[in-house]
């Protein structure tokens, strides 16, 4: 998943670039280095978020199995037997019977818009404080190929060079990793909900779509109760950031 990420990121990167640079061409009042920074910024969240959003389309019904897979961990006694002692088999056949193929995608929605946002979050943002971080060192953004550009001497500076210190690199991603997993974190608890009453009989379900998970869960437990196991989150994210 995130090899894909990575890649599908460069891939719309490309893609993007000749729009932004047809862009450029068009008045405006700002001064031509600015807009080339704002437009490689642009492309960073933008790149970012639809990778995370193809990869998601793609890969939402393996993440869904293993949730419920997940899920299930713990159970296997008398009082409460496991849900599927088959493992993924059991899991595919049960929701395929109670939903068909939709029933891989409950919660797909919502999953779709929190990933987007966290992925352009956390690819685009972290790129985009690079950029910032070396703009500010007297480095302009060359638009074409998103190159930085020294000020003085107009030396080229591949983003893979050694521009920024391994902790300052690590600083950058630690803080963007938190930020954007703290703010999808509620995309992400409704995604999850949603996926749990995948299979289960139409009659008993506590959420019709993901906008009634949001209405009773804020009024059933508040803002926090899109907030709960946050905290594991947020450790994992400092391996994320590496």
């Amino acid at each position: 998943s995130a090899a894909m990420n990575f890649l599908l990121m460069d891939k719309y990167k490309t893609a993007i670039s000749p729009l932004l640079m047809w862009t450029m061409h068009l008045p405006s009042n700002r001064a031509p280095e600015k807009r080339q920074k704002r437009r490689a910024l642009i492309s960073s969240f933008l790149s970012g978020g639809l990778a995370g959003g193809t990869v998601t389309t793609a890969l939402y019904p393996i993440e869904f199995v293993r949730t419920r897979l997940a899920m299930d961990v713990g159970r296997g006694t008398a009082d409460a037997p496991r849900l599927y002692p088959g493992g993924m088999r059991d899991v595919c056949t049960s929701i395929w019977r109670a939903d068909g193929w939709r029933g891989f995608y409950q919660g797909y929605g919502v999953a779709l818009a929190g990933v987007v946002v966290y992925r352009a979050l956390h690819l685009g943002g972290y790129d985009a404080v690079k950029t910032e971080i070396l703009h500010s060192r007297g480095h302009r953004v060359s638009l074409g190929d998103f190159r930085i550009v020294g000020e003085k001497n107009n030396n080229v500076l591949s983003g893979s060079n050694n521009t920024l210190t391994m902790g300052e690199r690590y600083l950058a991603a630690q803080i963007v990793s938190i930020t954007a997993g703290t703010a999808c974190y509620p995309i992400d608890s409704i995604r999850r909900r949603m996926m749990m009453q995948a299979g289960v009989p139409i009659e008993v379900r506590l959420y019709k779509n993901s906008l009634d998970c949001f209405r009773k869960v804020l009024a059933s437990e508040g803002i926090r109760g899109f907030f709960l196991g946050i905290g594991p989150n947020l450790v994992r994210s400092f391996g994320a950031a590496l």
